[in-house]
């Protein structure tokens, strides 16, 4: 197998005093490389020459072109880095940037306010490479009839994520998430194949794969005898009733309780065509599925879409929980829609757990929203799930 390839960071700060600590803590970490840039005109031309860019960490606030406007244009480039946007400002206009970044297509995004820690930025700047795997330093997505092959070889499996009940102090569930174990490349993450199997029509092979391992797992497992399943559902599976039929016989055929199987949908896909959505969600809940919606917080759902759609759950996005410790609007925001959700009967759960601090906030506030995250748990394969029943927020909720 060839080496694997530096990663590479470009830090654009104006403050060349800044600008040289933060490298310097940048190659405090191995097997990176860090390009310089004094604005946002010269770190875009330097995007545009360099042949692969891992990482970007931006100022906010800089002369000429700032780093929102930064942002804006690498999101027109073919392959987008992750971003770790810092400023001065408050934390409430840094959070609103990350979802302006979010919305442009961004995936891997965190932010920091000046003024913060070593400890914080060296955190961050692991968090955001660690998501990065070796294969997507050098290419995002992979050939259709690599992906198919993977398929027929069965390379594909799933890792799960655990996700937390502080009241129990245990694992209630675990989320479902593709991975494909490449012959050469190593593990791959859905970045290198979920958008080609979407876009060419074969997001059921890779689905049908995942929901048989995993329920699999469900009755085999013995780590799993009493945990919840969830099952990411793309939008053509949503419309597809054959699909659907399919997942009913196969739950049945293992002789699970429906209400172990948690089928995740986001607010894009519920709201675009409602009329049809709710009629598919009804029929799933009446056979006893549970339903999330995914990303809740960050679209454009309404109250009353919320009563009306027959959820069980809703999974606060990482977005309103990231440094809720400190973010008096995201507390305000999910006090409100905690209150919502209460009243509604709604199970909760808060994804992106990656910080101490908001692990801390939302024990002490919220011990009944579950939570599911990088600092709890990382996706692990199925053989090593017995080790992460117990998280370690377990002591917290004394």
């Amino acid at each position: 197998m060839p080496p694997t390839p530096s990663r590479q960071i470009l830090l654009a700060e104006d403050s060349s005093s800044q600008r040289a600590y933060l490298k310097e803590l940048c190659l405090s970490l191995p097997d990176v490389v860090v390009h310089e840039a004094a604005d946002g005109s010269w770190a875009l031309q330097l995007s545009r020459k360099l042949p692969q860019l891992d990482l970007v960490i931006t100022d906010l606030s800089m002369p000429g072109m700032d780093g929102i406007e930064l942002v804006e244009r690498l999101s027109r480039q073919a392959r987008l880095p992750s971003l770790l946007l810092i400023s001065g400002h408050a934390p409430e206009l840094l959070s609103n940037c990350m979802r302006a970044a979010k919305e442009l297509g961004f995936t891997g995004i965190g932010y920091l306010a000046k003024p913060f820690s070593d400890d914080a930025f060296l955190a961050e700047l692991g968090r955001l490479l660690a998501t990065i795997s070796p294969a997507e330093q050098v290419e995002y997505g992979m050939p259709l009839i690599d992906i198919i092959t993977g398929l027929a070889h069965n390379q594909f499996c799933a890792f799960y994520q655990p996700i937390y009940d502080l009241g129990t102090g245990k694992a209630v569930q675990i989320e479902a998430l593709a991975r494909w174990r490449h012959p050469n490349k190593g593990i791959l993450t859905p970045g290198h194949f979920i958008s080609m199997l979407e876009h060419e029509g074969f997001i059921q092979l890779l689905t049908n794969r995942i929901v048989q391992t995993g329920l699999d797992l469900l009755i085999r497992n013995p780590a799993a005898r009493d945990l919840r399943l969830s099952i990411n559902l793309s939008r053509s599976l949503l419309d597809d009733r054959e699909c659907l039929d399919w997942l009913v016989n196969q739950v049945e055929a293992r002789g699970l309780e429906f209400n172990r199987v948690v089928l995740e949908i986001t607010e894009t896909m519920a709201f675009a065509d409602f009329g049809h959505t709710l009629a598919t969600l009804l029929r799933l809940r009446m056979r006893g599925f549970e339903l999330s919606l995914d990303d809740f917080g960050t679209g454009h759902t309404t109250l009353e879409h919320v009563k009306n759609l027959p959820l069980t759950e809703l999974k606060f996005d990482r977005v309103l929980i990231k440094d809720i410790h400190q973010d008096t609007r995201s507390q305000s925001i999910i006090a409100g829609m905690a209150r919502i959700a209460r009243e509604l009967n709604l199970r909760m759960v808060a994804e992106g757990i990656d910080d101490e601090n908001d692990l801390d906030y939302l024990c002490q506030h919220h011990p009944d929203i579950e939570l599911q995250g990088f600092l709890l748990c990382k996706p692990v394969p199925a053989e090593e799930l017995h080790k992460h029943l117990y998280p370690c927020c377990q002591q917290r909720s004394a």
